[in-house]
């Protein structure tokens, strides 16, 4: 005899609750390395070993803007469920960030950077996941 199943399904908490540490971890590293990239003074930059050091100052400080909005989407992704899918494509773009920064160390040989890189970007595809699962459940129920 099957047994009805009752209770509460705890699948999609355990994901939002991984997202939203997610986005609290990669959103706020986001930022702060965002507002130096866009803010910092080149020699602080290159001391901490920016990728974004190696291109043109205006591009550099670009993509530094980009990060910081970039950041902010996640959080209205994850606080309001109808911009999930805005804030699976910001972990997408953080994702691509992370991918070019560490190809940028590679080219320059900064391979102390390296192990941070694996870690962001393996993160970053998780969170595009669990994005990618939220905004198709909000749609779903929509």
């Amino acid at each position: 005899m099957r047994q009805r199943q009752t209770g509460l399904n705890l699948k999609p908490i355990a994901s939002f609750v991984a997202l939203a540490l997610l986005v609290v971890c990669i959103g706020g590293f986001s930022l702060f390395v965002g507002w130096n990239k866009a803010f910092a003074p080149l020699d602080i930059l290159a001391r901490h070993s920016a990728w974004t050091i190696h291109l043109p100052v205006w591009l550099g400080r670009t993509i530094g803007w980009l990060e910081l909005f970039a950041a902010a989407v996640l959080f209205a992704g994850l606080i309001i469920p109808k911009l999930a899918r805005f804030g699976m494509f910001a972990a997408i773009w953080i994702t691509l960030n992370h991918v070019a920064a560490a190809i940028v160390h590679i080219i320059f040989a900064e391979w102390h950077t390296l192990p941070q890189s694996a870690v962001v970007i393996t993160l970053c595809v998780v969170m595009v996941l669990l994005f990618a699962r939220l905004a198709r459940s909000v749609e779903q129920y929509a």
